[in-house]
């Protein structure tokens, strides 16, 4: 369930969606659930106003979900191509 903000300096509590951005990001790794087909574990994440204003959460496939300036993932974005 989600209680506060993404980001683990803020200390903001989460009251309404209305302020802010809800994350939903898929696991990569898939599970087994009994016999069924592999499932894909989904998380959800909030980052309040200030937050989200100038950072976003990503899903970086060595370091799981990382916390981001929006800036510092344009300038990772230019740097691969």
């Amino acid at each position: 369930m989600l209680s506060k903000c993404a980001n683990p300096d803020c200390t903001t509590t989460l009251h309404y969606l209305r302020e802010g951005k809800v994350f939903k990001i898929e696991s990569d790794t898939p599970f087994l659930v009994g016999e069924k087909k592999p499932m894909r574990r989904v998380e959800h994440f909030w980052l309040c106003g200030p937050c989200s204003g100038t950072m976003t959460l990503i899903n970086d496939p060595d370091y799981g979900i990382q916390l981001v300036r929006k800036g510092s993932l344009m300038m990772k974005r230019a740097a691969a191509s």
